[in-house]
């Protein structure tokens, strides 16, 4: 920043919006590098660990090679995730799966590239993978998040453990190693100090049944960066630590699986203001952006902030709207904004790197197929191609 105006890597971001126009996504190699390093850092510090981005924060093919090139695996949802990770020349042996929903193609393929770990939702996967496993195949337990209202997972009860240790019991393959529990997203300190607990208590649970737990997986849901500074990480951390050594569990390996800590503060979107009106006595803008880019249900600390007057004081309640024609696609209602904003004004959106344009309402599914049928005639429809 000189002065009120934005610099984004020694370039003022108007002279960039001129140049390629808006809205225009800018993503920073340097921060992805840097939060790559920071928490690879710190976690072996601590323990024994693994660090696998989520594909699914941000699967953009330049931005993953990045991440991959510092060393961390990856962990995928979709095939389409996996082809990905695979066309970045990482090891099968360095990808997790922890999808909910697995095709019999998509097992057949993961298993016969022997693929590092895959996380089951349902003690009937077990049966549904050992058919296709040919080679020892490492699976783990994906728990039930704590949290109100979650539902992937394995909400672990007695008779859950007997029967999970009944199905493998029929494998010759498949060999328990690792508890995952994914809390939810923007966690604190006591968000995560609960799943700790809760992983501890259900590992010596089967434990006691005479299954040995190698590897504890405690998810993401880090905060960006940018609002989860190294102290406070470091902090997280040795809480782990402490909390490994008390249980006796310190020979365990970590896995952590970070996506908008990774890339969310290092991805920001630069937005035109093409309206600006009240409603009431609200003032509102208009931005030539919307959900669409920019879904409001990614759970982001989105920012806004005019790109030339980032140091004036933000104190009018302001409502963002994208340019959709529909009431949802409001971005943000009473933000704290500045009192004095015109059309064809400038805006960053900070804090938009994970779970936004990649990710959007879609996921990274492909379209299914869709077909046009009158009586016996059945025909392809496909999507238009705009030249």
């Amino acid at each position: 920043m000189i002065k009120d105006h934005l610099i984004i890597d020694g370039t003022p971001a108007s002279e960039i919006i001129k140049k390629n126009g808006t809205p225009l996504y800018i993503f920073l190699e340097q921060r992805i590098r840097e939060n790559c390093q920071k928490i690879l850092a710190l976690s072996k510090k601590y323990f024994k660990s693994y660090i696998y981005y989520s594909y699914k924060a941000n699967y953009l093919d330049t931005i993953c090679k990045i991440i991959a090139e510092e060393g961390l695996g990856a962990e995928v949802a979709t095939e389409y995730e996996y082809l990905l990770a695979i066309q970045n020349q990482i090891n099968p042996k360095s990808i997790i799966l922890s999808a909910p929903y697995k095709s019999h193609t998509f097992l057949q393929r993961v298993l016969a590239d022997n693929i590092g770990l895959i996380f089951i939702t349902q003690p009937d996967e077990i049966a549904e993978i050992a058919q296709f496993a040919q080679k020892n195949q490492q699976i783990g337990i994906r728990l039930r998040s704590l949290r109100p209202n979650k539902q992937i997972g394995i909400e672990i009860k007695d008779e859950t453990i007997q029967q999970i240790i009944v199905n493998l019991a029929n494998t010759k393959n498949l060999s328990l190693t690792t508890l995952q529990l994914h809390s939810g997203t923007q966690l604190d300190n006591q968000n995560f100090k609960d799943g700790i607990n809760h992983l501890f208590n259900v590992a010596n649970q089967f434990e006691q049944q005479g299954i040995t737990i190698s590897q504890l997986d405690f998810g993401g849901g880090f905060p960006e960066a940018s609002l989860f500074p190294e102290d406070e990480l470091e902090n997280l951390f040795l809480l782990l630590s402490e909390n490994l050594h008390d249980r006796g569990w310190q020979k365990v390996t970590c896995i952590f699986e970070p996506g908008r800590y990774i890339i969310g503060d290092a991805g920001l979107l630069l937005a035109q203001i093409i309206r600006v009106f009240k409603v009431g006595k609200t003032p509102w803008i208009m931005l030539n952006t919307g959900n669409h880019h920019c879904p409001k249900f990614s759970g982001s600390n989105f920012r806004y902030e005019l790109i030339d007057c980032i140091s004036e004081p933000h104190n009018t309640p302001t409502s963002i709207a994208g340019c959709l024609p529909t009431d949802m696609d409001v971005l943000a209602k009473h933000y704290p904004f500045l009192k004095n904003i015109r059309k064809d004004d400038y805006i960053a959106i900070f804090n938009a790197g994970a779970y936004t344009i990649s990710w959007s309402t879609r996921f990274s599914y492909p379209f299914p197929p869709m077909v046009l049928i009158n009586g016996t005639q059945m025909t392809p429809i496909y999507l238009p191609k705009i030249t």
